[in-house]
């Protein structure tokens, strides 16, 4: 098993052929006893063995802290939340630190620490505790809306605790909640770890600015400071369409509108067609997720708004591609059209475990837009985006390889997590 998952990752990463990997296996099954398959490799010249030995670091960790334990202070923990409240257990894992909380039922509660997935020192939840502990929490109309929808997006504020946000669902073995928990204030631009260059987004008169990246990858963290710079900084008015609102800003400079959807309006496109009409200069789209939002929110920018918007996507070429497929065929020219003349910048963001296991980096993917990528949106090579990318260093522009070489360099992150998620791997492979 462990072999085969060797062979599995060198093909995912482009080091191996299938070809090349099925040879290799073939020798192994006519040797006895058989030899590890990271020494065939090695002998038949297909790969160093630095390469594996990377490799193999990098698959040990990973299978190791799948699913880790706590450890420190997990007796007084144990003792904290047991025939703990929901409120108990809100506050407990606020003094944790962690980033997610999970309850489900016929499970032992966990949380998210550090990107890591660890298991409290609770016994499993059977559904009816799981389901008062959960319903203790909401208001009787969002109850109505989870039997309604059978499942609830929102966001809570418990005094003295702290606000999360919220998705109540039903699943195999009865009901579960995870409870995202939001930060009591707006980071500085300066302690996220971003280039400076994206600091200048903020002043941008009118476009589209994507910050995209994967699930708690800190695109809304980032959103936030981009916002507080605005409102520290312009006169503007500045409306935000959220599910649900997360961060909440106090107008100072600027006038800050902050609308939920659901609580406020019925959809994105609904309250960005509304929003046109209310003489905004700056639109906060919380996420671009279906086709009709991406068309108005585009027109927007078009008809000299800025625009800032997230998305689901792990690059700066894929996040153009993404948002073209979204439309029909007989439209996406004229999309391209409209992304070329309005996208100013795409911000591509990866949280990295730091070498000590103690917190995480931010790792961004900055494509800062100029004629060139203009043109190759409009016709059609997103595919040469990188490379243009890599010429245009100068004017702030870095892919995310350069980024995560950075961080390996300054031994902020290991090699092992950077290999994970780097494009070109066999850059990471020499000294470093």
């Amino acid at each position: 098993m462990e072999q085969m998952l060797l062979g599995e990752i060198l093909v995912n990463f482009h080091l191996l052929t299938q070809e090349e990997l099925d040879r290799c296996l073939k020798i192994q099954e006519q040797m006895d006893p058989r030899m590890p398959l990271g020494e065939i490799i090695v002998q038949r010249g297909l790969l160093e063995q630095g390469v594996i030995d990377t490799v193999l670091t990098a698959q040990r960790k990973e299978l190791d802290t799948q699913r880790c334990k706590l450890t420190v202070g997990e007796r007084e923990l144990a003792r904290m939340l047991e025939n703990a409240s929901s409120y108990e257990f809100l506050e407990a894992i606020k003094q944790l630190g962690v980033s997610d909380f999970y309850l489900t039922s016929g499970s032992s509660p966990a949380v998210r620490l550090h990107g890591r997935l660890v298991d409290l020192p609770v016994k499993p939840l059977p559904f009816r505790q799981c389901r008062n502990l959960i319903f203790s929490l909401l208001t009787r109309e969002q109850m109505a809306t989870y039997f309604e929808r059978k499942s609830l997006d929102t966001g809570i504020s418990i005094p003295g605790v702290g606000r999360f946000r919220v998705n109540v669902f039903r699943h195999l073995g009865g009901i579960g909640a995870v409870f995202r928990v939001l930060p009591d204030s707006i980071l500085p631009f300066e302690d996220l770890g971003l280039p400076e260059v994206v600091k200048t987004f903020s002043e941008f008169k009118s476009g589209l600015v994507l910050i995209t990246g994967t699930t708690a990858s800190g695109k809304t963290t980032t959103l936030a400071s981009l916002i507080d710079l605005i409102n520290r900084s312009r006169r503007a008015h500045v409306i935000t369409l959220e599910d649900p609102v997360e961060q909440v800003h106090r107008s100072d400079k600027a006038l800050v509108t902050q609308r939920e959807i659901n609580s406020h309006t019925l959809s994105y496109p609904d309250a960005l067609r509304a929003a046109l009409r209310e003489d905004p200069d700056i639109l906060v789209v919380g996420e671009m997720r279906d086709p009709e939002t991406m068309a108005v929110a585009l027109t927007a920018a078009e008809t000299g708004h800025l625009v800032f918007g997230t998305l689901h996507t792990r690059t700066a070429h894929n996040t153009v591609v993404r948002i073209i497929d979204q439309f029909p065929q007989q439209k996406r020219q004229h999309v391209r059209t409209m992304i070329a003349g309005v996208l100013r910048a795409v911000i591509c963001q990866e949280l990295i475990p730091h070498v000590d296991g103690e917190g995480r980096s931010l790792a961004a993917e900055v494509m800062v837009v100029n004629p060139a990528i203009s043109n190759l949106i409009r016709e059609g090579r997103e595919w040469q985006i990188p490379m243009v990318m890599q010429m245009n260093q100068a004017s702030g522009s870095q892919t995310m390889d350069d980024a995560l070489h950075r961080l390996v360099r300054q031994r902020k992150v290991p090699i092992e997590e950077a290999l994970l998620r780097a494009a070109e791997k066999e850059r990471f492979m020499a000294p470093v």
